[in-house]
């Protein structure tokens, strides 16, 4: 067997694609902590995009294919192995699609009279819901193929083990990637932090700067829309965990929002409700993660649709309201497979994990571990992602 190589990898951006990236790489058996490094660098701090602020929800039939099988198991073992269930939230769940009849508030905050002749359709654990609120319930997913995380505590805590397995992890805004004379293979990134410029010597780069990415590289074309969130402490716990995809019927069209219960974690002592708006496009990405604002009518909306389902909710509280971004490559339906873009770009060196869209925390963890395989074997071991190579979109 031929001798390894030195290798100085460096992975930009710290989001779940990132970290789990670190992670892998420090647990691969080719890895020589006396012969290889690994920074993450990070413009901001570790998961302060959409891998902070995602929904969290897992499932072993995502898209791609080719791909989600083998992040899901690896879900499930990473919370085996790391006390997954303490530390990040991560719990098997069900999932439906439902119609729901909304209970509006007037101006006084009374309750309006719910339609006459609704006839309720759920399991009788899903007790949050308001009684005679469902018309429709379509299970999708049970807790053998699906299941929750807290994006925010899973993305730290990847991060976290690889720094203590060798990565290091350095907050700097990379500015570019620098080549070889004859532009054939990375040569070093250069980052500035605190005012200062720093270059960074480099045989790979992997950049897994999600919607970012094509700053760095303009040849990476990609929508980048704009959600917003809020999570909610309710009126009581403990709640069920059925992740919801609704559509809410009302007087006037109200939005239509996400809803996922979350256990108790490390960050609240409390039971918490997550729930998600609609994408917008409309609005331009800013220069830094760190930079993207909220805006507060677009979380009054989904706030204002949930508590017309649930008493818990309306009797609760919202404690965070927030904005993320995501990479996509490609509107698409749901379901469709588009994306995301994983693999080696044609410089020697240089990779490309982004796109991951809305599924970007079910597939972080198995992107990261193809990552790790590309850089340290030179292929993809654990699955077939030939699909996802840069080429097909660049």
């Amino acid at each position: 067997m031929p001798a390894q190589q030195p290798k100085k990898i460096i992975i930009i951006g710290g989001g779940i694609v990132g970290s789990a990236t670190a992670y892998f790489l420090t647990r691969h058996a080719n890895y020589d902590p006396e012969l290889h490094s690994i920074v993450m660098l990070e413009a901001s701090s570790i998961a302060v995009a959409s891998s902070g602020k995602a929904g969290g929800f897992l499932a072993s039939w995502a898209t791609p294919k080719c791909l989600a099988p083998l992040s899901f198991k690896l879900h499930q073992s990473l919370a085996q192995e790391h006390q997954g269930d303490k530390l990040w939230g991560f719990r098997p769940v069900y999932a439906a699609e439902v119609e729901l009849q909304a209970d509006e508030i007037d101006a006084r905050n009374l309750h309006l009279p719910p339609r006459p002749g609704i006839s309720d359709d759920r399991p009788s654990d899903l007790d949050w819901l308001l009684p005679g609120s469902v018309t429709e319930y379509n299970e999708i997913s049970t807790p053998s193929d699906s299941a929750q995380v807290h994006p925010y505590l899973l993305t730290n805590k990847l991060a976290q083990l690889a720094e203590a397995s060798g990565a290091a992890i350095v907050i700097g805004t990379a500015t570019s990637i620098d080549y070889s004379p004859d532009g054939s293979s990375v040569a070093s990134v250069t980052y500035t932090s605190q005012g200062e410029t720093t270059v960074l010597e480099a045989t790979d780069v992997l950049v897994a700067a999600g919607p970012w990415s094509s700053k760095l590289l303009p040849q990476v074309k990609l929508l980048a829309p704009k959600g917003h969130s809020i999570v909610i402490q309710p009126s009581r716990d403990p709640i069920s965990p059925y992740i919801l995809f609704p559509k809410i019927h009302a007087a006037n069209p109200i939005l239509s929002p996400e809803i996922y219960p979350r256990p108790k974690d490390t960050i609240n002592d409390f039971e918490t409700f997550y729930a998600s708006g609609p994408d917008y496009y409309d609005v331009p990405l800013p220069d830094l993660a760190a930079q993207v604002t909220t805006e507060q009518e677009k979380c009054d909306d989904v706030w204002h649709a949930v508590r017309t389902v649930s008493q818990e909710i309306r009797d609760g509280k919202i404690i965070t309201s927030q904005a993320c971004y995501k990479a996509q490559v490609r509107k698409h339906a749901d379901g469709e497979e588009a994306g995301p873009i994983v693999g080696p770009l044609p410089v020697t060196g240089l990779w490309l994990a982004t796109g991951l869209d809305e599924w970007g925390i079910q597939n972080g963890p198995g992107v990261g571990l193809v990552m790790s395989e590309f850089i340290l074997e030179g292929r993809a071991t654990s699955a077939d992602v030939g699909a996802l190579d840069p080429k097909h979109w660049i």
